[in-house]
């Protein structure tokens, strides 16, 4: 019996592990951990065999396996993970992006490559880093992430332009902008002269639609687009449709707009009291400075204390900067078969600025289309159109008659004077005189009886063909337009002050332009005898822009319901233009590496341009590039600390052509009178020697990645000599002509850029496990000019914040320092440059002015960090910027205390001088806020502001749903989230934002940053 039962054991123990060895067959589907996307072609081997397969166009794959397997996922660009069956017949994954980033392929200059083989300088941001963030525009999504990268928003106006920097200023007179490349097609980045608004062109890009930014920072990265690549080059790759199933997203999120400021100012009876102390310390008898205060407000005179203390204050500012409301809906559908594959996407979206009447709205379409037409030949095709509306403030972005902007006057209007009258209408309409105070509009009523906005239409088209000549060479043409069409209108309603005398004003701009490029590349990819590896590639190019403006204006509107210019009694001015250029090049890149280790590039470009003299309508510009990988060398390749090491230098020419189409050309104008009969005269000195300025930019940089690969970055130190840079030159008065414009200036900007990347924490095991990561950049600039024309070390004519001066950066501050207060007489003194006390600045500028700082910061950069549990995600993004120096003009403006007619900082009036003896900065009061022999109070550095800040500019807490839990539903991904928007700001600016371009009037009229806060939802299908 025993025996019997011992065998029965012994058979079923081996028919146990007869099918526990027996084969079966397992299936799954493999997706990116980062947005639930199916991913085709992973590797799905067993391991210890040779068994192996791969996921098909919809990240499916089928396998035979013994039951005890364990199965090996691998994907460029994804960690490979090991899992076993464990005797199941549904094995699903979710891969998670490779840390160290290495093998992925990224964009270059008109192709692709490995990052690892990477020798040229180059930053890069992924589209999903910013694509909620509640902007018009991805250049200020940009701000902070990316060393050597410096952003600004010009504004706060809902999509508003946005200067960007690549490693400093490499010019006096021409533009800083970088050449922004989308899909190959470059874009015109002119804003166009018909915009009434602070408008930018990129706003028609939907950044749900990027897949991908690089920023091409040093020559031999940019130098393959020659001409156009001195200020960087930014290439921007959008999403395209992928085989397999349809994938249908949605994103939407919904918010509100704030104020992120109300400035602090005096109530009526403080500002009665300041005012008259101007009045007294300027000689007049305390009981007529108080009459005189009273009577040119347009108050009674007899005012009793007990009168004026019952006088009301009334709040202007929370009436003219308001909270707003942002939504932003977004659809896409992607897929295709093995043929074919598209990508669709549409969005709309509105936005309020935090000041009332300011608001943008608008939407774009994008369609790109892929098909194999054989196995050789390929076409994509892709179109995005785009139309938005900006309503805009009254001045516009340019400064303009700011007096009459609410952003400037409402905290500097007269807090006596009512807003609204009892009935509800606006107090202090022009028929009535207006209102007290030297601002005597009724800001309110000019925000919301005139209508100022622009149109911008915009259509981005391209075809690309690829044919495979043979194993590894490929012939690719490309045709591309990008058409916009601005109009701008601006109404002037003629119950508003600046129309009342003229019944109505209205002015019309319509703006058109056409930026044609066609190029052709011929790609050679080989690798021989299994290290070394070669890409070739050789390419023509041309393009032709052009842009048509038409203007015109008229007065005499017969009632404000009538708001075309027909309706107007007076035609006024009409105006028309043309400008274009055209240019041509040829380029080349050859890239080499072996075995990995050792990386080789070249790069060139001969490029011509018509804005250039006769004499030098061709440039060349090449780039060199080598780098050493150590971390592939056999002493360091399997070190357990050291997982990559690359060392990298550069070296190459760039060019910029950023300056006017006909700079080079003598010029006619139009407009003359001769003995009664018009004619045309030469206006322009012309100059055939004009040439290219000149970038020759060094690189040195170290890539890492430590302890396997939680700590990775770089480390890049560069120097960047701009040279032949155009400057207007005098010439001889004999000849007709004042100045030329001519090569003779040179600068130099030297800098360096640190970036690192940190896994702290890691238990993010399937994606469920606590996750932290770590972001940080900084980048460190000094700029410096170096020669001038001549033997100038000076150049004329330039603004007190202009300065243009050897050894130091451009746009430097000269002028007097500002030594505080004289204790004993409340008078404004200042230093002259032998560190005297003097009181008026008057004389030769330069025995008491000095460069005190430059409107260039010197320190720039962002901080991450990411937290991850369980489904839960939070983001914390802070940037900063260090070093620049700019003037106050409102707060200039607020700190006369009585001197004039405006209301004041409640903190000038609580610091301002009053009894001898007293340490204070704040003069006393005084009339005219000039002392007798004395310079005015806001004269010399006194207003000059630290602009540095840091910016906690967003705060990110989202859910995403789990998988399991979706599937029951059929929704591949689900995530809720919350983001706030410029929520705090450190800074020492004692005006509404620091963060502003001067366009014209410094501050003064700017629309300040908005804080917004949105709630989120983002859905795949």
């Amino acid at each position: 019996m025993m025996r019997k039962n011992l065998l029965c054991l012994l058979i079923a123990v081996f028919m146990g592990l007869q099918a526990f060895a027996q084969d079966k067959t397992v299936s799954g589907k493999v997706t990116s951990s980062d947005d639930g996307a199916p991913l085709p072609g992973v590797s799905v081997s067993v391991k210890g065999t040779s068994r192996g397969t791969t996921t098909d166009a919809s990240g499916v794959y089928k396998i035979t396996v013994p039951g005890n397997a364990t199965l090996i996922f691998s994907f460029i660009g994804f960690t490979s993970q090991q899992v076993g069956v464990n005797n199941r017949t549904i094995v699903d994954l979710q891969l998670v992006p490779d840390a160290t980033e290495l093998s992925e392929a990224v964009v270059v200059g008109y192709g692709t490559q490995s990052r690892r083989t990477l020798t040229g300088s180059q930053a890069s941001v992924k589209g999903s880093e910013i694509a909620t963030m509640p902007t018009n525009s991805f250049d200020k999504a940009l701000q902070g992430r990316a060393a050597g990268v410096q952003i600004l928003g010009a504004n706060g106006t809902p999509g508003g332009a946005a200067q960007v920097r690549v490693r400093g200023v490499g010019t006096i007179k021409g533009g800083t902008d970088p050449l922004y490349v989308v899909d190959g097609v470059q874009i015109n980045s002119n804003s166009g002269s018909a915009a009434f608004t602070s408008t930018n062109p990129l706003n028609y890009l939907n950044p749900n639609d990027i897949e991908s930014i690089e920023v091409l920072k040093d020559a031999a990265s940019a130098a393959i687009y020659g001409a156009a690549a001195a200020n960087g080059v930014v290439l921007i790759t959008t999403k395209k449709g992928k085989s397999g199933a349809t994938k249908v997203n949605v994103d939407y999120y919904s918010g509100f707009v704030q104020p992120t400021k109300y400035l602090d100012v005096l109530n009526t009876q403080d500002w009665i009291k300041v005012r008259t102390e101007a009045l007294v310390n300027q000689g007049t008898e305390p009981t007529t400075a108080l009459r005189n205060a009273l009577s040119g407000v347009r108050l009674d005179p007899n005012l009793t204390a007990d009168q004026i203390a019952a006088l009301p204050t009334y709040d202007w500012q929370k009436e003219a900067y308001v909270s707003g409301r942002t939504n932003n809906y977004s659809v896409s559908l992607s897929g295709g078969s093995d043929k074919s594959t598209f990508y669709l996407s549409g969005t709309y979206n509105t936005n309020d600025a935090n000041v009332r009447n300011v608001d943008y709205k608008g939407g774009n379409i994008n369609a790109k289309i892929s098909n194999k037409i054989t196995s050789r030949l390929s076409i994509d095709n892709s179109i995005n159109l785009s139309s938005f509306v900006q309503r805009g403030q009254f001045g516009g972005p340019g400064g303009g008659s700011f007096l009459g902007s609410p952003t400037f006057s409402s905290p500097l209007i007269l807090p006596h004077n009512p807003i609204y009258k009892d009935d509800g209408t606006y107090n202090g309409t022009p028929a009535e005189g207006g209102i007290a105070g030297i601002l005597n509009q009724n800001v309110l009523m000019v925000s919301d009886l005139n209508k100022i906005q622009s149109r911008t239409n915009q259509a981005i088209a391209s075809t690309t063909l690829t044919y495979k000549i043979m194993q590894g060479l490929s012939f690719r043409p490309s045709a591309s337009i990008d058409y916009r069409y601005i109009k701008g209108y601006n109404f002037q309603d003629p119950r508003t002050a600046d129309a009342f005398n003229v019944k109505g004003r209205i002015q019309n701009q319509n703006t058109e332009n056409i930026n044609i490029l066609l190029n052709a590349v011929l790609n050679y990819d080989k690798q021989f005898n299994t290290v070394h590896n070669l890409n070739a590639l050789v390419g023509g190019e041309y393009r032709s822009d052009q842009s048509e403006n038409v203007q015109q204006s008229a007065e005499g509107v017969p009632t404000p319901q009538f708001t075309v210019a027909g309706a107007a009694a007076n035609p006024i001015t009409t105006f028309a233009s043309w400008s274009g250029y055209k240019k041509a090049g040829v380029f080349g890149r050859v890239s080499y590496d072996y075995a990995g280790k050792y990386l080789f590039g070249l790069t060139a470009r001969y490029d011509g341009s018509s804005r250039f003299g006769a004499n030098n309508l061709w440039g060349f510009f090449p780039g060199v590039s080598a780098g050493w990988d150590l971390s592939q060398e056999a002493f360091l390749k399997n070190n357990a600390y050291v997982n990559q090491l690359k060392l990298r230098v550069s070296y190459g020419a760039l060019g910029s052509d950023q300056i006017g189409n006909f700079d080079s050309r003598g010029l006619y104008g139009g407009g003359f009178n001769y003995n009664g009969v018009s004619g045309i005269a030469p206006t322009q000195l012309s100059n055939p020697n004009l040439k290219w300025e000149k970038n020759i930019t060094t690189n040195f940089a170290v890539d890492y990645g430590l302890f396997n690969n939680k700590v990775q970055g770089s480390v890049e130190y560069f120097i960047r000599t701009s040279k032949d840079l155009i400057l207007d030159r005098p010439v001889t008065w004999l000849s007709g002509y004042s100045t030329i414009s001519e090569n003779v200036g040179s600068l130099e900007n030297r800098g360096l850029e640190f970036d690192i990347k940190t896994i702290n924490i890691d238990k993010s095991a399937n994606n469920r496990g606590f996750k932290w990561t770590t972001s940080f950049n900084f980048t460190q600039i000094d700029n410096k000019v170096t020669k001038l024309y001549d033997t100038l070390t000076v150049l004329p004519g330039r603004a007190a914040d202009a300065w243009i001066k050897i050894g130091y950066p451009v746009n430097s501050i000269y002028t007097a320092e500002y030594a505080g207060v004289n204790p004993a007489t409340g008078r404004a003194m200042w230093y002259d440059n032998n560190g005297n006390i003097i009181y008026r600045l008057a004389g030769n500028p330069d025995s008491y002015s000095k460069i005190i700082g430059s409107q260039i910061p010197k320190y720039y950069g962002g901080l991450t960090n990411t937290f991850s549990f369980k489904g839960f995600d939070l983001e914390v993004f802070f940037n900063y910027e260090f070093g620049r120096t700019v003037f106050n003009n409102q707060s200039a403006f607020m700190a006369e205390n009585g001197g004039r007619t405006f209301n004041t900082l409640q903190s000038m009036y609580d610091n301002r001088w009053t009894t001898p003896g007293q340490i204070t900065t704040v003069p006393r009061p005084f009339n005219g806020n000039a002392e007798v022999l004395g310079s005015g109070i806001t004269a010399g550095s006194r207003f000059y502001e630290d602009a540095s800040f840091i910016r906690l500019k967003t705060a990110t807490f989202g859910y995403t749903f789990p998988t399991a839990l979706l599937k029951r539903v059929k929704i591949d991904r689900a995530r809720l989230y919350v983001q706030g928007y410029n929520l705090y700001t450190w800074s020492k600016w004692t005006g509404f934002d620091s963060e502003f371009i001067n366009l014209g009037s410094g501050n003064n009229g700017t629309i300040p940053q908005p804080k917004t806060l949105t709630f989120g939802l983002q859905l795949g299908l």
